[in-house]
């Protein structure tokens, strides 16, 4: 009787000389993904010339109005907290969306031969990217527990005196986090903007090692 033929990684087949088995036929799914990566290839045209721009400009003017102001209830007057949260929600969606575009580029997930160097710089310019909508989010949510602890607290303490104390404390640390959110945000566009411009001619495509610093 026969041995059993050995079993690869994810229960693959091996025939009696050790190949692995025939690899399934891929050519619609890699003509889909072609084309999907043009067409994300297209639109960071615009993100990277024009709404990352708009969006550093726009911290940048967020972070100036905050310098003077003295009390969270003044920013929230001022209407500065509504639009800090809308500016990081568009910031989250730039980063989504470069990071994606990113990893249209070789190699996606691996570096090997001559793709090394473009996978090296791909990782690099991806943790810049990475930093803005990691840190958008968390700044989204420390907003939204800023604002949930103000409410709890208001219920619960029902000694004025007390609440005073615990409100001015609260609110400068509210006030701190805004200024401290616009100033990050702003720093991590103008670094990922410089990283782009300092190592997009290194990426390359998949189609014969092109170049792709022209396509900007």
């Amino acid at each position: 009787m026969s041995s059993p033929k050995p079993r690869g990684k994810r229960g693959r087949d091996y025939d009696a000389a050790g190949s692995s088995a025939e690899l399934p036929d891929v050519t619609a799914l890699r003509t889909y993904v072609d084309k999907e990566d043009e067409q994300i290839r297209a639109k960071a045209k615009a993100l990277l010339n024009s709404q990352l721009i708009t969006q550093t400009e726009a911290m940048a003017a967020l972070e100036a109005r905050l310098e003077p102001i003295e009390t969270y209830e003044e920013a929230l007057g001022s209407g500065i907290v509504s639009e800090l949260r809308t500016e990081l929600r568009k910031n989250f969606k730039l980063g989504n969306q470069l990071e994606t575009w990113l990893n249209t580029y070789v190699p996606p997930l691996a570096s090997g031969g001559n793709t090394g160097i473009s996978a090296e710089v791909q990782d690099g310019i991806y943790q810049h990217v990475h930093a803005l909508s990691a840190g958008t989010a968390d700044a989204l949510h420390r907003m939204l527990a800023f604002e949930k602890e103000y409410c709890v607290q208001r219920t619960k303490v029902t000694d004025e005196v007390t609440w005073q104390r615990y409100k001015s404390v609260l609110e400068s640390n509210m006030l701190f986090d805004l200024t401290k959110t616009a100033m990050q945000v702003h720093g991590d566009l103008l670094n990922m903007a410089s990283t782009i411009l300092s190592n997009l001619q290194h990426l390359k495509t998949g189609d014969g090692e092109k170049l792709i610093a022209t396509m900007y």
